[in-house]
């Protein structure tokens, strides 16, 4: 007989904190660290990160058959560079911000994913369709953010990049602290510009990279973005925290205990795994922290880790896990 009870634990800083300036990031230790938990979950990332690439790019593509009739005119005109008209531009322009727009539950799943990696949990490929939950809402953050950064571009390009700097954490916010995704935005720009050096120097590191990406005939892509999802749920993390929902299985007769967030042992007959915040069941055998809309602190913070060095976890958090919530 199994009595299940769950418990939050919550790992990094918080909103409030973060829209005071107090939390730790420092660009150096933030990279360093995403490039370790990148190569740590490179082979179950990298799928999921190109089947959100190749639903992007036939999205673009539907866009422009939608208004050139034939992407094929799209691209031999940006190729060549004849016939290159501004009706042509105009439509990969707006093929583009819809294909951003429409992958957006993808591009949370991924997000999701990246925060599990943040917290020392692992993920699963098929964790990317776990963002449809969020599909209304993660669809309307995106076209705000995208709408407002095309109006900054529009203005003056360099006021478009920092804007898709701050609007970065939005997304997350909206889906793993269930923030309204206007009240998001404006959280995620005024935490983001309280932390603005650090935050200019880990995006142009990033953008850097893309850069050189695209000159290895887009290679090294296949390590730039899970790079970059797992940079920004690093960053996330530091700031605003993860809230982690633990369920504790109580079996009758099973006398010994191991806590997989904290590691240590709080009673004789209670064996705890993490739930995810993909799964609404428990999962024995793959379960894990969930992000939970319930993000503040709780008697347990004595154990939060905040900074930007890696979360200490202990041998049980390696067998599962996973910080989605769906």
């Amino acid at each position: 007989m199994k009595d299940a009870m769950n418990k939050s634990f919550h790992v990094g800083g918080s909103v409030e904190k973060a829209l005071k300036g107090d939390v730790e990031l420092q660009a150096v230790a933030v990279l360093q660290e995403a490039w370790k938990i990148t190569a740590r979950n490179i082979l179950t990332f990298l799928p999921a990160v190109i089947g959100l690439f190749l639903a992007q790019i036939a999205l673009l593509l539907l866009g422009l058959q939608v208004q050139l009739g034939n992407p094929a005119i799209f691209f031999d005109a940006v190729i060549t560079g004849k016939e290159l008209t501004q009706e042509i531009v105009q439509a990969g322009y707006m093929a583009n911000f819809w294909s951003d727009v429409l992958s957006a539950p993808l591009y949370v799943g991924a997000s999701l994913m990246a925060l599990n990696h943040a917290v020392g949990l692992p993920s699963k490929p098929g964790h990317l369709i776990k963002g449809f939950p969020f599909t209304l809402v993660s669809i309307i953050t995106m076209l705000l953010i995208s709408s407002l950064q095309g109006i900054g571009n529009a203005i003056f390009p360099i006021i478009g990049l920092l804007l898709s700097m701050g609007f970065s954490m939005a997304i997350i916010l909206v889906c793993e602290k269930r923030i309204a995704p206007i009240k998001a935005i404006k959280i995620s720009l005024q935490a983001t510009f309280k932390k603005f050096m650090p935050m200019t120097a880990i995006f142009l590191v990033v953008l850097i990279m893309f850069f050189v990406s695209f000159a290895t005939a887009g290679i090294g892509l296949l390590w730039t973005i899970p790079f970059f999802f797992n940079v920004k749920a690093i960053i996330y993390r530091n700031m605003f925290g993860i809230t982690l929902q633990v369920t504790s299985t109580k079996t009758k007769g099973n006398t010994s205990e191991n806590n997989v967030l904290t590691g240590h042992v709080q009673s004789e007959n209670e064996q705890q795994q993490p739930t995810s915040v993909l799964d609404n069941e428990t999962d024995t055998t793959d379960s894990a922290p969930t992000p939970n809309k319930d993000h503040a602190d709780d008697d347990e913070n004595d154990n939060h880790q905040q900074g930007s060095g890696d979360t200490p976890q202990n041998d049980d958090t390696e067998k599962g896990g996973k910080v989605f919530n769906a």
